[in-house]
């Protein structure tokens, strides 16, 4: 049954940090999702600059922004079913060719001086749908090439890779388009992407096709479903969309608690936004050695959350990044449990549709930003975000009480 499945905070036995990298296929993987996000964080800072150059418009940025967020709500319930038709591996395959495509195109476009606005606009978008297909299908992969014990470690390792590429690639894409400019960016993306393709290529997934009667429409209704009479996944889900709601959207006003609270420039702007990469690099430590369940997972988001609201209320750089580099601590650890305790508490053949469901959950992002902006416009960025981070926090924590009270409360399994 759906319900019953249950969560554990025991770590998986005898799990060393590197574990999974022992696997082929899992490096394989592993380097394909480097060179996708790497290609990525390079793309979005030569997307943003190629805009703001050709428009000088804060609302053309916001834009492009929304156009590539918008499509992880609309597009991510569908990827896990069409996974299971085509297999993610093959997905995966031609999500990243279209958008090596697309990067040779823009590449060429601005080379020659003939980018538009409105190209960029179908850019941004192209670059969003292939994002949502990404985010949903490399996690199904590591699944299937470490297997449920090493799941943990793997997304770990996983993660810490990604965040290491969120270190590196903004600072490579603006030395690059100093350098040389926007069009060499694209060009580099682009041979990452077809790097990533062939690493792809070699992969042996297990997650073949599975041949449907049933509509994607009428899967998508049962992975609804799956979620709904399922305990431990709607904890997840709720979790997810809180903080897709009430927390996240402070990294599109960055500048403004740059500028606004702090009297800072781009230079502190930037390393605000390394500050949580870095933090990030400890916390996934702890997880890689395959500790932390659904009680991890919701007293570490609730810190997250709160931190996120001090900082908004900070007005000295100093202690600003200081309160970053912790929250990315516990960031790692709460996204990163969440998302493999969304795959351990599925039933396998929901698995892929769950991730799916997981990822638009946290497409909410645009719309709450939007909301959270006009506030902010009226009242200035440090309560209108510090009152939603106390909501999802408190949320957050009620959920945490009740998840350690059950525990505590259970009897002990027994062998069978």
């Amino acid at each position: 049954m759906a319900g019953t499945h249950t969560t554990t905070d025991e770590p998986s036995p005898s799990v060393g940090r590197f574990t999974a990298l022992r696997s082929g296929q899992f490096r394989l993987l592993m380097g394909a999702g480097m060179a996708m996000q790497l290609g990525q964080w390079i793309q979005r800072v030569a997307l943003l600059w190629v805009v703001y150059d050709i428009t000088g418009s804060a609302l053309a940025l916001a834009s492009v922004n929304f156009l590539a967020d918008i499509f992880v709500l609309v597009i991510s319930p569908f990827v896990g079913p069409i996974a299971d038709r085509v297999g993610a591996r093959r997905l995966l395959m031609a999500s990243a060719l279209s958008q090596a495509a697309v990067a040779v195109v823009i590449a060429s476009a601005v080379f020659t001086e003939r980018s538009s606005l409105t190209l960029l606009y179908v850019v941004s978008a192209g670059f969003g749908i292939g994002q949502a297909i990404n985010n949903t299908v490399r996690n199904v992969l590591v699944y299937d090439t470490v297997g449920r014990d090493l799941l943990r470690n793997g997304l770990a390792l996983n993660g810490l890779t990604g965040n290491t590429m969120r270190v590196i690639g903004p600072s490579a894409g603006g030395i690059i388009v100093g350098l040389r400019g926007a069009d060499l960016a694209f060009a580099v993306q682009a041979v990452l992407l077809v790097t990533a393709v062939f690493l792809v290529a070699a992969l042996r997934s297990q997650h073949t096709p599975v041949a449907r009667r049933s509509s994607v429409l009428v899967e998508l209704a049962e992975g609804f479903r799956h979620v709904k009479e399922n305990p431990a996944l709607r904890i997840s889900f709720v979790i997810t969309i809180l903080t897709g709601a009430l927390v996240y959207p402070y990294i599109g006003f960055m500048p403004v608690f740059v500028r606004e609270n702090m009297g800072g420039t781009a230079i502190e702007q930037g390393w605000l936004f390394s500050g949580v990469g870095i933090g990030s690099l400890v916390g996934l430590w702890y997880v890689a050695a395959g500790r932390g369940g659904e009680r991890s997972m919701l007293w570490s988001g609730a810190a997250y959350m709160a931190l996120v609201g001090v900082f908004a209320q900070m007005t000295s750089f100093t202690p600003a990044l200081i309160c970053l580099v912790f929250a990315g601590v516990v960031h790692s650890v709460f996204s990163t449990l969440n998302q493999a305790l969304i795959q351990l508490n599925a039933d396998p053949a929901h698995r892929a549709r769950a991730l799916g469901l997981y990822s638009m959950a946290g497409g909410i992002q645009p719309f709450a930003a939007l909301v959270l902006g006009k506030f902010i416009k009226a009242y200035g960025p440090s309560w209108p975000m510090g009152v939603a981070c106390a909501i999802a926090t408190i949320v957050t924590l009620i959920l945490a009480i009740r998840s350690t009270r059950h525990a505590r409360a259970a009897p002990a399994p027994v062998a069978a």
